[in-house]
This record gives structure tokens, sequence and C-alpha cells, in this order.
């Protein structure tokens, strides 16, 4: 049984490997597949080229591990296309979705909320006051009143974050230990995020 990671991965970095091996390892799936968006209905200023993204989130997890979906679709890439596809290739069986507690709350503000909640079990990663309690625990009851699938699951997040990776490399700090030494190389071979930076600089 398969689950899907949707993210831009700008880049990708340990933390997203090790939430997919947390869902994997807690829910018993099979697999986590990352698919990179193609272009966001929101893109940053700072976003990588879609091959950079794509080929980055492959060096890190695998080719196996990894889908083109968005590349073959509509843009700009909203969720529910995305997953209708997946949905009709599953025969009709929704499908697994790691969404974190934050974008969970928002989802009746996503395009075409109603089609997600046909086709998608979310897999909600929650967030947690310091206590360990997790947050908005009545909140899940709005959601599951309103015909939602969601189990929640508790995960031990890492202290990184693409904009944090993007900010190291534009003030030139070394990214080691923040992605996998292939990201790592990747990104200096092809000077991402720089050249950005580079243009900030000039305008």
């Amino acid at each position: 049984m398969k689950c899907y990671f949707f993210g831009t991965f700008n880049p990708i970095h340990l933390g997203h490997i090790e939430i997919a091996r947390q869902v994997k390892e807690q829910a018993g799936f099979d697999k986590v597949v990352f698919v990179p968006s193609f272009m966001p209905p929101h893109k940053s200023e700072d976003l990588a080229s879609y091959a950079d993204r794509l080929e980055m989130t492959r060096l890190a997890v695998g080719d196996e591990n990894v889908s083109d979906i968005e590349r073959h679709l509509r843009i700009p890439s909203y969720t529910y296309r995305t997953v209708e596809k997946l949905y009709e290739e599953n025969n009709g069986e929704k499908i697994n979705f790691i969404i974190g507690y934050d974008q969970f709350f928002k989802l009746e503000s996503w395009k075409e909320p109603e089609k997600l909640k046909e086709m998608i079990n979310f897999v909600v990663i929650p967030r947690k006051f310091q206590n360990g309690q997790v947050m908005g625990e009545r909140a899940f009851e709005y959601f599951k009143n309103k015909g939602y699938s969601f189990d929640v699951l508790s995960i031990n997040f890492l202290d990184i974050s693409s904009s944090m990776i993007r900010a190291l490399i534009k003030q030139g700090h070394d990214i080691t230990g923040l992605t996998t030494s292939k990201v790592k190389e990747y990104i200096e071979r092809n000077k991402l995020y720089k050249r950005m930076a580079r243009k900030e600089f000039i305008g």
C-alpha cells in the first residue's frame, strides 16, 4: 500500500525524508512516493525549476520513490487534479496523502475540497505543545463530522526547513547535515539558490 507525499521540495531535506520514514513505519505502508509540484498556484520567487527539484528528490530517495505525474497535467498544479489522476489509477480507492497539521486545517480553502474529501485518506502530521499535547484535538472533530477520512500520527520532527537551507546558501553557509550529500553536491554543482541571491542583490 502506497502513501503520497506532495510538496515543492525546494530543496528536499532530511526532515522530509525522516517524516516519510516514520509515516511508513508507523502506518505500515509499503512505500512513500514523493510528488514534486510542477507549477504550484502560489509560486515563490526562489523556486528552483521543476527539473532541478525533481532530480534532487530522485537523488535523495531513489527513482522508484518519486512520481513526475504533475509534469503531464494541466497547470497550475492544483492538488485535486493530481489526486484525480492517482485516484483513477488506484481503481477508485482512496489514496493516502501526507499532510501537515497547518495545511490540514486549511483544507476547505483549497481548490475543490469536496473532491479531495472523496478521494483522499489524509495522513495528518500534527504539531505538539511543549508538554507533548497534540494541538487541535477538538478541531479534528470538525473534519470528522464533515466526512473527511484521516489518520493522525505522532512524528518526531527534525528542525529543518527548505527556506532555512535556501537562506543559508544565500548567505554562503555550509548545508552539510541538512540534506543528503548527493543533493548538496547537486545544489553546489548547479549553483542553485545562489543565482537567485545575486538577482535580488542586483535588483
